[in-house]
């Protein structure tokens, strides 16, 4: 059910798509990932920091529809126009209720030469 601001600041609602087929999402999130390196000049006083690998992580606990195929870590999706790869695909089972997947997702950059038929990528 959509939920109606009635009084107050406009607040984002829902749950981002996964971008996967037959697969409704329940809740998620998303995380900026990364090393952070902080550098120093002589006096021990920060003047730069530098990110190293960064990319975004995704989560979501959805509902499968009976026609969906398992994943298995590394398969490529593609997040928010983002290029991914699965980290994780758990399905938890029970008797007297559906089947619930959790699933993780990591952005990145693969290029891959113009004679594999390929094109770069366009993740973090």
């Amino acid at each position: 059910m959509a939920m109606t601001k009635k009084l107050g600041t406009s607040l984002q609602t829902g749950v981002d798509a996964s971008g996967i087929s037959g697969i409704h999402e329940q809740s998620g999130g998303r995380n900026a990932g990364g090393e952070t390196k902080i550098y120093n000049d002589k006096d021990g006083n920060p003047i730069s920091v530098y990110l190293e690998d960064g990319h975004i992580q995704y989560s979501w606990t959805a509902l499968m529809e009976s026609s969906v195929t398992d994943k298995e870590k590394g398969d490529p999706i593609t997040v928010d126009n983002n290029q991914c790869f699965v980290t994780q695909w758990d399905v938890t089972m029970q008797n007297d209720d559906v089947k619930r997947v959790n699933i993780g997702a990591r952005t990145i950059d693969i290029v891959v030469s113009q004679g594999a038929g390929g094109s770069q990528g366009s993740g973090n």
